[in-house]
Formats: structure tokens, sequence, C-alpha cells
């Protein structure tokens, strides 16, 4: 299954916040992508919301592997199954 996940980053977010997880956030992203469930993202020119395709063999799945980035806790997520032709 496919899903386009938008992220948004609370505003409330200090950049101090954000510079401290960039690393961890990076390699998570890195892991993900070389695990095939996370096949590309787009990050808005604000920097502040994220689209990302996500593939897993369930919701739940590619809830779990978006809730491992650290960036996480400083989200919200929106889950969009994206129609297959191939299915």
């Amino acid at each position: 299954m496919r899903f386009i996940v938008h992220l948004k980053i609370e505003p409330s977010t200090t950049k101090q916040e954000i510079t401290e997880l960039l690393p961890a956030e990076q390699a998570r992203v890195e892991e993900l992508k070389e695990q095939g469930i996370l096949e590309t993202f787009y990050l808005s020119h604000t920097m502040m919301d994220v689209w990302g395709i996500y593939t897993g063999d369930s919701l739940d799945t590619v809830q779990a592997a978006v809730e491992s980035l650290p960036f996480y806790k400083f989200m919200t997520a929106e889950y969009t199954e994206l129609f297959d032709a191939k299915n």
C-alpha cells in the first residue's frame, strides 16, 4: 500500500529544537529510504510542511515508520492512501 503523508511542524517548535534533532532526522530518513518505506519527500519553502510517499503493508506500518522520525514529536500527520492501478 502506498500513502502520501503530510507532516506539518508545529509553529511553536523552536529553531534550536529543530537544529538539535536535524542530524538524527536526516539519518532516519535515509534509513527509511534504504528500507524502501519512504520513496520520496517534498519540503515546502517554509520548511514547516513535508509531503512524503510511503510504502507499507498497512497504514499501521506506515504510521509506525513516520512516528519513528525524531521530529515526529513536533508534527501532526495526515495520511492518504493512494490508488495503485496495479491492484
